[in-house]
């Protein structure tokens, strides 16, 4: 089963050993800040293997199609178009070009106001408390990078206060979670698995 952001954060919390909920104490990461850090690594993790969606429009009657609406988009953002929609097989419309949130499909006849057309998109991952979008490899990827995220954080913070003789401990400490976290991220291989 998918894990939520509450589950994503937990479980990071208890890796950088800052879950003491019997302690009474406040943890380390206010959780504002933790949820800066997922949602770094949950780009950087879309980038790498993004959500690959079909998003429908409604044609205007203009081969022009703006794409500020969606939200999400990242990377080349359209793979590719549909249209006309619902033939066996599909008609991909292969010549098409995006400038800005602006997309203009190169045909020679544009759609009639009203049709629908299918864009295939990338987008960056859902995680909220109710629905995630990550697989099990990628929710991996994305706690180590938030690990990764809050300990070079706390380490940048906390620099004043460390003892000399530890501080080299603790940039080692956040280092090693970081250089984790890309091994990971280098490992992910893209899915093709569109979501309809």
């Amino acid at each position: 089963m998918a894990k939520d952001r509450d589950a994503i954060k937990a479980i990071a919390r208890q890796l950088l050993y800052d879950d003491i909920p019997s302690s009474g104490q406040a943890p380390d990461i206010k959780p504002d800040v933790l949820d800066t850090h997922v949602d770094q690594a949950l780009t950087e993790v879309s980038q790498t293997c993004p959500y690959e969606y079909r998003q429908t429009v409604v044609s205007d009657g203009t081969s022009e199609i703006d794409l500020s609406s969606i939200e999400g988009l990242i990377g080349e953002k359209v793979e590719k178009v549909e249209y006309p929609t619902g033939n066996q097989p599909p008609d991909y419309i292969h010549d098409f070009s995006i400038f800005g949130s602006t997309l203009r499909l190169n045909i020679d006849t544009a759609p009639t106001s009203g049709q629908n057309i299918y864009l295939y998109c990338h987008k960056v991952h859902q995680l909220t408390k109710a629905t995630s979008t990550l697989t099990a490899e990628l929710e991996r990827v994305l706690i180590l990078g938030t690990v990764a995220y809050a300990a070079l954080a706390w380490l940048n913070q906390m620099r004043a206060q460390i003892v000399p003789a530890s501080r080299r401990w603790y940039h080692d400490w956040a280092n090693n979670h970081y250089v984790i976290y890309q091994k990971g991220l280098q490992g992910i291989t893209p899915t093709k698995a569109w979501e309809f």
